[in-house]
């Protein structure tokens, strides 16, 4: 965020998410003014710190964006350089599924000396 300050009344409403869900629970003695996490609360801090970086673009949804093949205005998923709806990327991996089928699976051809080969009449 750079060197800029955010008003602390900006997270009223996750603080007091905090307190509702008894994620928070109040110092004692001598730290009566200070507030810790639930052990839960981080341990789930600690899961969610694992996963930091950059949040990948393919787990991301879009609103509002046109398909780039239906051109219709969905919820799209960035893939391959392109906005796709759900609809035109089930379309896409299905077709791409049929075609590594048929990569995979090419019909059966005579061998080359086969050609030339004769049988005998016995």
């Amino acid at each position: 965020m750079g060197g800029e300050k955010i008003p602390i009344d900006t997270f009223d409403g996750l603080l007091r998410e905090l307190l509702a869900w008894d994620l928070v629970v109040p110092g004692e003695g001598d730290n009566a003014q200070t507030w810790h996490l639930v052990a839960r609360a981080q341990q789930q801090l600690g899961v969610l710190a694992i996963g930091r970086g950059p949040w990948p673009a393919e787990r991301t949804a879009y609103l509002g964006r046109r398909c780039g093949n239906c051109g219709g205005r969905r919820l799209t998923w960035l893939r391959e350089g392109s906005y796709v709806c759900d609809p035109c990327l089930q379309k896409r991996l299905a077709s791409t599924q049929d075609e590594a089928t048929s990569i995979a699976s090419p019909t059966p051809r005579r061998p080359r000396w086969a050609l030339h080969h004769r049988e005998r009449i016995a």
